[in-house]
């Protein structure tokens, strides 16, 4: 905010809310991902395994367009997430039972953030706070972490100058990440409720195959040999020194 201005210029919300938490595994889940939706309504609970055999992530979302989540009020996101689940069939009700005994309870709306420009002067955005896209392109660890290899690696090649490092970094990043917001973006609309007079939105297998495949593969890695690191510049650049 600092640099950029106010973070609400960058965040745009996809119309639902996801609630997560651990819950016990008493469900038999065994490596599958398990989701229940139902139709005309645009509610949904899932179950999807951890690390930890012994219990299993609950997943649940409910479409909600100007919702204004209390990030400190976690009592109060628990009710909404009641009463926003009541009446859903399926697992939900042994799902919610263990809700007031999880110690990771999480609620937020689905968002993105979108930006111009991800850097200014020595200040460079990564990951989510660059370019956040939503649960629902389920590509937000890949991002952050191809975006961490390409930050480091184009810093390193342009002599750790910032703003050539930057870009440079912005260029090989921008198409991909531009293609994983439109993925969460499709995904969230074929998750909406239409209305009397609405056209039913695009399906997960009428998504252009050449945006996937963008999504999927389209950024070079390169192997950086024998770029230097910021070390070995430490002691001729005092800035660099705490790197």
């Amino acid at each position: 905010a600092m640099v950029f201005g106010p973070h609400e210029r960058f965040v745009r919300h996809l119309g639902l809310v996801m609630g997560f938490y651990t819950v016990p595994n008493e469900f038999g889940l065994d490596r599958w991902l398990i989701d229940y939706q139902e139709a005309g309504s645009g509610r949904s609970a899932g179950l999807r395994p951890i690390q930890d055999a012994t219990r299993a992530m609950a997943m649940f979302s409910f479409p909600a367009a100007d919702l204004d989540v209390d990030y400190r009020d976690v009592a109060a996101q628990k009710r909404l997430l009641r009463e926003r689940m009541a009446g859903l069939g399926w697992l939900t009700p042994r799902i919610l039972a263990h809700l007031d005994h999880t110690p990771d309870f999480y609620l937020d709306q689905v968002a993105q953030v979108v930006m111009d420009r991800w850097s200014s002067g020595r200040v460079g955005l990564l990951g989510d706070a660059a370019f956040s896209s939503s649960p629902l392109s389920g590509q937000g660890t890949g991002l952050a972490l191809v975006g961490a290899y390409l930050l480091a690696g184009e810093l390193a090649a342009a002599g750790w100058d910032p703003e050539a490092g930057f870009a440079a970094y912005e260029g090989r990043m921008r198409s991909f990440v531009e293609a994983n917001q439109e993925i969460g973006r499709l995904h969230a609309r074929s998750r909406d409720v239409p209305g009397p007079d609405t056209e039913p939105s695009p399906q997960p297998a009428e998504w252009p195959t050449d945006l996937i495949e963008r999504a999927l593969n389209g950024v070079e890695l390169p192997d950086y040999a024998g770029v230097p690191d910021s070390g070995a510049l430490a002691g001729s650049d005092p800035r660099l020194s705490s790197y």
